[in-house]
């Protein structure tokens, strides 16, 4: 079953701070994500705007074994931990697909 990783998040509105993570995307995120093919993770990803500043990235990964090895990736850990102090509004969640619900239980 597929797996998505949801994480909102808004950019900060002080130009110093946004700067702060803009250098801190350069640096760190941008390779990281050059790498993760050479780390056998297989991950589709794409940040998303409405021009408020706020964003959405969606990860999509083919099951949950996939994402586990992903999500324990040291480097993935620590990019992320720091991140999250030059964003504002972090909220993430981890999705499934939507499950039907068999007959016997609508009983």
């Amino acid at each position: 079953m597929k797996v998505v990783l949801l994480v909102e998040w808004d950019n900060p509105k002080d130009e110093a701070r946004d700067k702060k993570g803009i250098k801190f995307n350069e640096e760190f995120i941008t390779p990281y994500w050059e790498s993760v093919e050479e780390k056998g993770i297989k991950i589709t990803a794409s940040v998303w705007s409405d021009n408020t500043g706020h964003m959405v990235g969606w990860y999509e990964l083919e099951d949950l074994e996939e994402f586990t090895k992903w999500w324990n990736d040291e480097r993935m850990q620590q990019m992320w931990s720091r991140w999250t102090y030059l964003v504002d509004n972090v909220r993430i969640r981890l999705l499934r697909p939507g499950l039907t619900i068999p007959e016997d239980m609508l009983k």
